[in-house]
């Protein structure tokens, strides 16, 4: 039976994090550990978590990129899965998780998104960006594994030196762009989690998809991406 640990970076999170643990301890796969990777967070978070994880690792860290690396480094599971410390993930999101991997030539799966406590525009902005986009792309060997749902054997998620901690936001985008070439990526649409939907509700949509659209362009130039985006949220 493959080992899974589930690796959550958080800063400030002391509202969303009792959630997020919750959904992943109940889940019904017999063999999994949680690990949180804390950027010294200043309000409850680490508190609130400790009755949740299996370990906790506090370092000041830029960005999520490198707390995610620092927490798969940091276990020896077969696969390392990742979520945000905002998201719900489904009851059966590792069990869904493993069936994926089943197939020995995969090494990494990424699923689509929901938005937690939609308005309207939500679940519509949700289902074209989160969910057709990720599968469309696929289809033309364009990968897209969101890191609110998405996990990769460890020993290649190591072997390609994991999220290239340099860029300020893509970094789940051009890791699927580097692993497929070591192996089969998947996007499975029953692979769901309900994310969080504040950056959208504190920027607006249309603020947020021009950042991406430079982002893109910036790392497909190779000029590397430096957009602020995780400092952005509210926490």
């Amino acid at each position: 039976m493959l080992k899974v640990s589930v690796v959550i970076a958080a800063l400030n999170e002391e509202k969303d994090i009792e959630h997020c643990l919750r959904f992943i301890r109940g889940q019904k796969y017999p063999n999994f550990d949680i690990i949180l990777v804390d950027s010294c967070s200043t309000d409850r978070t680490v508190e609130i978590a400790r009755k949740y994880v299996d370990k906790i690792l506090i370092k000041k860290v830029k960005g999520p990129g490198p707390a995610r690396n620092l927490g798969a480094k940091d276990t020896h599971a077969d696969i390392v899965a990742f979520t945000d410390a905002d998201t719900q993930v489904a009851p059966n999101w590792i069990e869904r998780m493993v069936k994926d991997f089943a197939d020995p030539e995969v090494i990494g799966v990424g699923g689509v998104l929901r938005p937690r406590n939609p308005r309207l525009l939500d679940k519509i902005m949700f289902k074209i960006n989160s969910d057709w986009w990720y599968r469309l792309t696929a289809k033309f060997g364009f990968y897209q594994l969101g890191t609110p749902n998405c996990a990769y054997r460890r020993d290649a998620f190591l072997k390609v030196g994991g999220f290239d901690e340099s860029l300020s936001m893509l970094e789940d985008t051009e890791l699927s762009i580097r692993m497929r070439k070591y192996g089969k990526l998947i996007i499975d649409k029953d692979l769901w989690v309900y994310n969080s939907a504040r950056r959208f509700k504190q920027e607006g949509y249309l603020r947020v998809f021009i950042r991406y659209l430079r982002a893109y362009f910036t790392m497909f130039i190779g000029k590397g991406v430096k957009e602020g985006h995780f400092d952005t949220i509210e926490h």
